[in-house]
């Protein structure tokens, strides 16, 4: 999965917004990359929806304008970050299908945006999705706090 998608992110141009010197992908970078996960990651016999639920949560207006800002840009992306995957993550999918893939995509490109770069080996890819997994169950609970640790022990 991440070499496809690596080399498929280095050939688009995405578009951003830049607010207060952080980058976030469009909602229409979001679309995108949901629907190249779908298409391209789609077992045989397995169902997938390209359907949106809801669109609201994939401007990011929330983590954008409401999230308290950090002491140093670091911190504030690295949580920034944190909630724009746990918004994938939470009972609030914004699409039918995909919400995991899409989420950690969309968090990897949001850090690259913003100079970081976040360090998934495929070797060590099922002990994170056993954590993704974890954090996509629990609806009641406030995983930010969990992320930001893995994105600060994952990104260079």
């Amino acid at each position: 999965m991440f070499n496809r998608t690596r080399k498929w992110l280095e050939k688009k141009q995405f578009k951003y917004e830049e607010i207060d010197e952080i980058k976030y992908p469009t909602k229409a970078t979001i679309i995108d990359i949901h629907d190249f996960l779908i298409e391209s990651f789609i077992k045989e016999g397995e169902v997938a929806h390209r359907g949106i639920l809801s669109d609201a949560p994939l401007t990011l207006d929330g983590i954008k304008f409401y999230q308290e800002v950090k002491d140093n840009k670091t911190d504030d992306v690295i949580l920034k970050g944190a909630h724009i995957f746990n918004l994938f993550l939470q009972a609030g999918h914004p699409f039918v299908d995909g919400n995991k893939r899409t989420g950690f995509i969309t968090l990897w490109l949001f850090l690259a945006l913003n100079g970081f770069t976040l360090k998934v080996s495929s070797f060590r890819y099922k002990t994170h999705l056993k954590k993704i997994n974890k954090w996509a169950m629990r609806t009641d609970t406030d995983n930010a706090p969990e992320i930001v640790d893995w994105i600060k022990q994952n990104v260079v």
